[in-house]
């Protein structure tokens, strides 16, 4: 995707500043180049609200427009291309619009940017502008956010999986994994599904993650042992081992969506032997 060649385009740009930045080095750049300058203009980013709702959702996708109003400045007159990036809020999702323009000449401009929205995917959405000159000087970055309204119904947890009892290792033997399953629905989609939190015992609140586990929710804390991201089905696998006191461990489970609407909770017990 082009998002991929910007992101390429500024990490050599920004090891060009760096060599730049050595006088020692042979074959520097002269320093009476000038990078681009970009400003936000007035109504920088329109609209600043999109209601999901009045979107027509087709096969899970819908297409928006936001527009974003920037002045340009170059003293050296060699301006090249204006980038706009628009990035989802889901963690990992591609830009949800982005728009490279050529320019050549100082002064406002207006660009339409097109938006792919996933249905359910709400929240606040990233707005980053910046621009280049001829000789690949990176100008300044500009920051806007346009937000994004859904539905005003709560997430569901449909299902937990987890175990009724478990039986703690000996002493001396490995500790045990076990694992803990929310499948979560929401009626304004599965995308505005923001996390699933497990509060333990009244005391320590965890996440859920639907990861695939390629990574972790809960920082320090293992692996999700989520077998597949994105299915909706939120787990959290915890070790048990022989020093874990027997007895009643009890579990609640809520669902946040990403305007913040909790779902009803949903307690589980396991007994440890």
């Amino acid at each position: 995707m082009r998002y991929r060649f910007i992101r390429s385009f500024l990490l050599i740009v920004a090891t060009a500043w760096v060599v730049a930045g050595c006088d020692s080095m042979p074959g520097t750049e002269d320093g009476a180049q000038n990078a681009p300058e970009v400003h936000p203009s007035t109504g920088f980013v329109s609209p600043e609200i999109i209601d999901t709702d009045r979107l027509d959702f087709v096969n899970g996708k819908a297409t928006s427009e936001v527009t974003v109003s920037i002045d340009l400045f170059d003293e050296d007159r060699d301006l090249s291309r204006v980038y706009v990036v628009i990035q989802s809020p889901v963690n990992g999702a591609d830009p949800a619009g982005e728009v490279v323009l050529n320019v050549s000449n100082n002064g406002s401009r207006s660009i339409s940017v097109p938006l792919e929205i996933s249905e359910g995917a709400s929240g606040v959405y990233q707005v980053v502008v910046f621009a280049a000159d001829t000789g690949e000087r990176i100008s300044n970055r500009i920051f806007g956010s346009v937000l994004l309204t859904a539905g005003s119904e709560p997430p569901v947890i449909t299902q937990i999986d987890i175990p009724a009892s478990v039986t703690r290792p000996s002493a001396g033997q490995p500790a045990i994994s076990v694992s803990m399953v929310a499948l979560v629905d929401d009626p304004d989609g599965r995308e505005n599904i923001l996390r699933v939190e497990v509060l333990v015992n009244g005391a320590v609140t965890l996440n859920l993650c639907d990861d695939g586990s390629q990574g972790t929710c809960n920082s320090g804390f293992g692996v999700s042992g989520d077998t597949l991201a994105g299915d909706s089905r939120f787990t959290l696998t915890i070790q048990l081992d022989s020093n874990n006191s027997p007895g009643n461990n009890i579990f609640e489970f809520t669902a946040v969506d990403r305007s913040g609407l909790r779902s009803a909770p949903i307690t589980k017990t396991i007994v440890v032997n």
